[in-house]
């Protein structure tokens, strides 16, 4: 008998303990915010918890590197467009060059001119972007990672920017197509005349050219946006999910603190009042 009551005894005070633990954690989620304050509390919503935690840690990574190859992308195309405007530049000087009645003083100034430009295209295809590093590499460009399985490249190789033109003496690059232009301006009158021409259409498909590079440096850019976006999307939903796994849902933590709480002091009142019944009693 009385080794029973010592049993009924000793699970109801571990009954109340386990309430009282309870009602501290409940105290404890409310007070904080936060649902989960240690792994047992929930181990499956702990390990995606760490999982979200790692992926965001990341995601601050690729951010920093779409807003890197954004920079790049628009030094490169803001680069290009002052390219193009050469080219623009180099074709007018050209036309004027092309009047019989131009003097060979104001021809030797537009073929200085023309090598300027050339000095300047130059200068242009070793120019550095934003990090230090090589505007227009003369490797293949480097892939700027900006998630866990995709890396993009923020500008074109230096030999795709400045060569590969095709034109009527063969694929030159910009610089060698100006280099010809002073020439054709400050050559014999015997064949000037075409000359010029050949220049003038080698010139213009040197536009052309920079116009493709340029509209595929748009394309470039566009990936880096996309991928930012697609970051913040994805960040978003995260921050959701986590959120919703270990914040506190205050309405059901008050409901359940107080229904532990009522009950915790139901027992309490009841094993007291169990408990002045004397040995003697249960005997008599």
């Amino acid at each position: 008998m009385i080794s029973s009551t010592r049993y009924r005894a000793l699970s109801e005070i571990n009954r109340q303990t386990d309430l009282s633990r309870q009602i501290a954690d409940l105290q404890q989620s409310v007070s904080t915010g936060k649902r989960i304050n240690k792994a047992s509390d929930d181990p499956d919503a702990a390990a995606r918890i760490g999982e979200i935690r790692q992926t965001q840690a990341d995601q601050v990574v690729w951010t920093s590197n779409t807003n890197m190859g954004t920079s790049i992308a628009s030094a490169v195309d803001t680069k290009l467009g002052s390219i193009g405007d050469m080219l623009n530049r180099a074709k007018e000087l050209v036309l004027s060059g092309r009047n019989d009645t131009t003097s060979l003083t104001d021809r030797a100034s537009i073929a200085s001119e023309l090598r300027a430009i050339v000095n300047d295209l130059n200068s242009a295809s070793t120019a550095s972007d934003p990090t230090g590093a090589p505007l227009f590499p003369a490797g293949t460009p480097l892939s700027i990672p900006v998630s866990d399985t995709l890396s993009l490249p923020a500008t074109a190789q230096r030999s795709a920017v400045f060569g590969n033109v095709t034109t009527a003496n063969g694929t030159q690059t910009l610089q060698q197509i100006l280099t010809d232009a002073a020439t054709a301006v400050e050559g014999s009158s015997a064949t000037r005349a075409t000359d010029i021409q050949t220049s003038l259409d080698a010139i213009d498909a040197g536009s052309a050219h920079i116009n493709q590079v340029r509209a595929d440096q748009g394309v470039r850019a566009g990936r880096f946006d996309s991928a930012k976006a697609d970051l913040e999307s994805s960040g978003e939903d995260l921050s959701v999910e986590r959120s919703g796994l270990e914040s506190t849902d205050l309405t059901y933590a008050l409901s359940e603190f107080q229904s532990k709480q009522t009950a915790l002091q139901a027992a309490q009142t009841l094993f007291a009042q169990s408990n002045k019944t004397s040995l003697f009693d249960l005997l008599g």
